[in-house]
């Protein structure tokens, strides 16, 4: 069915499990988009083997993770393999010391249909627990169990059927959907690491523009941001410069995350008080560290475990912001700012800035008629 879609190195994998006895099947989110035809960015594993077992038939990986450890199988130095040992009965945890369980115990503890799917090599066979293929078929996101019930076991299930209806282009089922507007106070229990890692997923994501328009009409913008309804009475705030951004990071694929993060923290400027045309400074504009702080850390709430990404980050949107000043100002630019070594990457987004500026300028010009 997909055997000829899978990497070869993959299969390989799989087979060895299997040739040793454990049942083991590729899972989850690599089954999905196999079946709606997108490539999957990754290709995660499910086996009975054992953490311990898993590690004696391939030298070359890790065990991480402390509640619940995985596998990292490595292909070479930078690439892995994410092998997950089947668990069992969510409420079993915390009872018993390894919760390992079947395929179908682990498939129900999964957090949506689409997402509970397994793909067996041998018989080239979808395994189907839950529903998911149904639901894959008719277009539908919905949460395996009571959805209330497991979005207060795991608020972060509610930001997971969002993206997935918006990567996907699917409706949300109208009973997920009520448990999200219910329910969505939750999301502020989740901490502050895990709530970041999934926004970046999202940001770095084609489905940034749908994603964002879902989590504001669930209400959990306003939980994960409460600012935003204030940013309404900053009249530096233009929404709809910060739609197109979205959109212009759904279209534009190569980018890296550091520019994608640049992009979507530029429209929230006015956070502090920061217009988003540079031109109203008289000298080459820069940043109080403290104001970067503010800005970055309303969005994205910590910079532990990340701290170099975010700290380049900053540096980046600050060089970005005088470039595009340098840029409007029609002045060449200096070779301090060419030997940056994220130099190719910032003029790209102050090009993009320039035109999007330029256009909503245009745009107050015509509605006021000058």
């Amino acid at each position: 069915m997909f055997n000829k879609k899978i990497p070869k190195r993959i299969i390989k994998i799989i087979k060895k499990l299997q040739k040793k006895g454990y049942t083991t099947y590729l899972v989850g989110g690599c089954v999905r988009d196999l079946l709606v035809g997108l490539t999957p960015k990754d290709y995660d594993i499910g086996t009975t083997a054992t953490p311990e077992e898993i590690i004696e038939i391939f030298p070359r990986s890790q065990i991480i993770g402390r509640r619940f450890p995985i596998v990292h199988v490595y292909l070479n130095k930078n690439k892995y393999v994410e092998i997950t040992t089947f668990r069992g009965r969510e409420e079993l945890d915390n009872k018993i010391k390894d919760n390992y369980g079947t395929p179908e115990e682990d498939a129900f503890r999964r957090d949506l249909t689409i997402n509970a799917l397994f793909y067996d090599i041998n018989n080239q066979q979808i395994i189907d627990y839950v529903g998911g293929l149904k639901d894959l078929k008719k277009g539908i996101v919905r949460v395996i169990g009571e959805p209330s019930k497991r979005f207060e076991k795991d608020p972060i299930r509610m930001l997971r059927a969002i993206r997935h209806a918006s990567r996907l282009g699917f409706n949300i089922e109208p009973e997920t959907w009520e448990a999200i507007l219910k329910n969505k106070s939750l999301i502020k229990k989740v901490t502050w690491e895990r709530l970041r890692d999934e926004i970046l997923k999202d940001i770095a994501g084609f489905w940034v523009h749908s994603w964002f328009v879902l989590l504001k009409e669930s209400g959990l913008l306003y939980e994960i941001y409460p600012f935003y309804k204030k940013l309404f009475k900053n009249s530096k705030f233009n929404e709809i410069l910060l739609f197109k951004t979205l959109k212009f990071l759904g279209k534009e694929n190569k980018l890296t995350l550091e520019q994608r993060v640049i992009l979507f923290t530029f429209a929230f400027l006015p956070l502090i008080n920061r217009p988003y045309n540079p031109l109203s400074f008289k000298r080459i504009p820069g940043f109080d560290r403290q104001d970067l702080l503010k800005l970055f850390w309303a969005l994205f709430f910590t910079f532990r475990f990340n701290r170099v990404f975010f700290e380049k980050a900053m540096d980046m949107l600050r060089d970005t912001y005088k470039i595009l000043y340098i840029i409007k100002r029609k002045q060449r630019i200096s070779k301090k700012y060419k030997k940056k070594s994220y130099f190719d990457e910032i003029l790209i987004i102050a090009r993009f800035l320039e035109k999007l500026l330029d256009k909503e300028e245009k745009s107050v010009k015509k509605n006021k008629g000058l």
